[in-house]
C-alpha cells in the first residue's frame, strides 16, 4: 500500500535551498530577510563552505554581525578561522562589545587573540581589553558599554533626536540613561519619553527617574539576576566607585549566564569537573579527564566504608541477614541527601540564602523534613521487615528486634542525610569553596559512611537480643 509521506521543511533547510538557487544575490537577500537571525545563524552552521560564502555576500557586514551574535562564541571562532581577515574585520567592528569579549576568550592562542583584536578600532579594542580582565562570575565580564546617554538639561525633543540617531548602533534602547559629568543621575524608559512627546520642550530632568538601583563591575552575576527577577528589570546600569556609569547589563545576557551556571551546577552535582561538552569534539580522553578526579577522590573515601564493614565483620558473621538490608538503607539515605543538596544549590543560585536567619530557617526545615520522612519510611520499614522475618520462620521476638534495628537505622539515616545534604554545601560556602563542588556522589558517599555506622552501631547495641 502506497503511503504519502509529508513533512514540514525546517527554516534551516529553507535557508540552504534559497542559497543554492540560481537567482541574483539581491533576490536571495530579499528571501533570506524573511528569516530570523537565529535561524540564519543555525543555517550558516549547517552549510558547506561554498554555501556560506554565498550567504555572506547577500548581507552587509552589520547584518552579518547581528547574525553572528546569535551563535555560541566557539562557533563564531570556527567561522572566523575559515574566513579572510579582511572579511572578519568588516564584521567584527559591528559586533557588540560584550559578545566580542566572549569570542575573544575562546582564542586560547595569544597570538591569535592579538591578531583579531588588531582588526578592531582603538576604542572598541580598549573596551574589550578592560572587560576581558573581569572574572566570568561578575557583571563586568558581560556588561555592554554601548547605551543611549542623555543629559538632564536636554529637552524631550532633543532626547528623541539623540535616541533616533543612536538607535541603529545601540543594542538596547528601552531604557535611556541620564548622565552629568560622567555620573549617573537618572534614567527614563522609552515608553516615558514617547509619552512625553506632546511636550517637546520639557526637560529630561523633570521626567527622569532618580535613586536608581545599580550594580558594579565586581557584583556577582547571581546578585544581578536576583535584582532583575525581583524588580522586573530588563537592564541594570553598571557604575564604578565614583558612580560614573561605565556600562549596562541586560536580562538577555544574564539569562545566558544563568543557564550556564545551572549547567555548571548540574555537572558538578554529578561529579564532572568541566561543564563544557561538545559532541563534535568530545572524545574518550577528554571525558576521562573531566570525570576521573572525583572518581579517584571517591575511591579513597569509599575505603572508609569498606573499613567500617570490615570492622563489623564479626556481627555480620553472627547475623548474616544484616547484610540484606544494607543496600536499602544506604540507597535511601543517598537519595535523601541528594534531594537536600539539589534544593540548597538551587537556593544558592537564586541568591535566597544571604541572611543568617534564612540559613538557620532552611536548616531547621531540612531537619524537620528529615525527621518526618524518617518516621514515615521507618514505620513502613518496620512493617516490611517484620512481615519478611515472620515469613522466614523467625520468632515474633526476633522479628521485632530485626524490625526495630532496621527501622530506627533508616529513620536516623534519613534525618542525618537531610542535614548533611544541606550542611556540607553551607560549610563549603563558609570556607569560600563553590557549594556545587559538594557533588551528588560526594554527599552519597558521606551518607553511606554515616548510615553504616548507625546501622551497625544499633545492631551491636541490640546484639544480645538478635542472638
Amino acid at each position: 500500500m502506497e503511503q504519502n509521506m509529508e513533512y514540514e521543511v525546517t527554516p534551516i533547510e529553507s535557508i540552504i535551498q534559497i542559497v543554492k538557487q540560481d537567482i541574483p544575490l539581491e533576490q536571495k537577500r530579499l528571501l533570506l530577510d524573511e528569516f530570523h537571525n537565529f535561524d540564519l545563524a543555525n543555517g550558516i552552521l549547517a552549510m558547506t563552505p561554498s554555501q556560506r560564502k554565498i550567504l555572506y555576500a547577500c548581507f552587509p557586514p552589520k547584518q552579518l554581525a547581528d547574525i553572528f551574535e546569535q551563535l555560541e562564541p566557539e562557533d563564531v571562532v570556527l567561522l572566523f578561522r575559515s574566513m579572510s581577515l579582511v572579511d572578519v574585520g568588516k564584521i567584527i567592528n559591528f559586533m557588540e562589545v560584550d559578545d566580542l569579549v566572549d569570542v575573544m576568550q575562546e582564542f586560547t592562542d595569544r597570538n591569535e587573540n592579538i591578531k583579531y583584536l588588531g582588526l578592531l578600532d582603538i576604542t572598541k579594542r580598549n573596551e574589550i581589553k578592560q572587560l576581558i580582565d573581569y572574572d566570568d562570575t561578575v557583571v563586568g565580564s558581560i556588561m555592554n558599554t554601548n547605551f543611549v546617554e542623555l543629559t538632564p538639561n536636554m529637552t524631550v525633543k532633543q532626547a528623541i533626536k539623540t535616541m533616533v540617531k543612536m538607535a541603529e548602533d545601540i543594542e538596547f534602547i528601552n531604557v535611556l540613561y541620564v548622565v552629568e559629568n560622567q555620573k549617573l543621575v537618572g534614567a527614563i524608559s522609552l515608553k516615558e519619553i514617547i509619552s512625553a512627546g506632546n511636550t517637546p520642550e520639557k526637560l529630561i530632568s523633570d521626567i527622569m527617574t532618580v535613586n536608581l538601583i545599580t550594580v558594579t563591575p565586581e557584583t556577582k552575576n547571581e546578585e544581578a539576576i536576583f535584582l532583575m527577577q525581583n524588580y522586573d528589570f530588563l537592564l541594570l546600569p553598571v557604575v564604578d566607585d565614583d558612580y560614573d556609569i561605565i556600562g549596562i547589563v541586560s536580562f538577555d545576557d544574564m539569562f545566558e549566564t544563568m543557564n550556564y551556571e545551572s549547567d555548571m551546577d548540574y555537572s558538578r552535582l554529578a561529579g564532572v569537573t568541566d561543564v563544557t561538552i561538545d559532541e563534535d569534539t568530545e572524545n574518550v580522553v577528554s571525558s576521562v579527564k573531566k570525570r576521573i578526579p572525583w572518581l579517584i577522590i571517591l575511591l579513597f573515601i569509599n575505603l572508609i566504608t569498606s573499613g567500617i564493614i570490615t570492622g563489623f565483620e564479626s556481627i555480620l558473621t553472627a547475623i548474616p541477614t544484616l547484610a540484606l538490608f544494607m543496600p536499602l538503607i544506604l540507597n535511601m539515605a543517598g537519595n535523601t541527601g541528594t534531594q537536600s543538596l539539589g534544593v540548597i544549590i538551587r537556593l544558592f543560585a537564586s541568591n535566597q540564602l544571604t541572611e543568617r536567619k534564612d540559613i538557620f530557617k532552611h536548616l531547621l526545615r531540612e531537619f524537620l523534613t528529615g525527621i518526618v520522612n524518617g518516621i514515615v519510611i521507618g514505620i513502613l520499614m518496620f512493617i516490611m521487615v517484620l512481615v519478611i522475618k515472620l515469613l522466614d520462620g523467625l520468632t515474633l521476638t526476633d522479628s521485632l528486634t530485626f524490625a526495630k534495628v532496621t527501622s530506627i537505622s533508616i529513620a536516623v539515616a534519613l534525618t542525618t542525610a537531610s542535614i548533611a545534604g544541606s550542611g556540607i554545601p553551607l560549610l563549603m560556602k563558609l570556607i569560600k569553596v563553590d557549594p556545587a563542588v559538594a557533588s551528588g556522589p560526594f554527599i552519597t558517599t558521606i551518607n553511606d559512611i554515616i548510615s553504616l555506622l548507625i546501622y551497625f552501631g544499633l545492631a551491636t547495641l541490640m546484639l544480645s537480643e538478635l542472638m
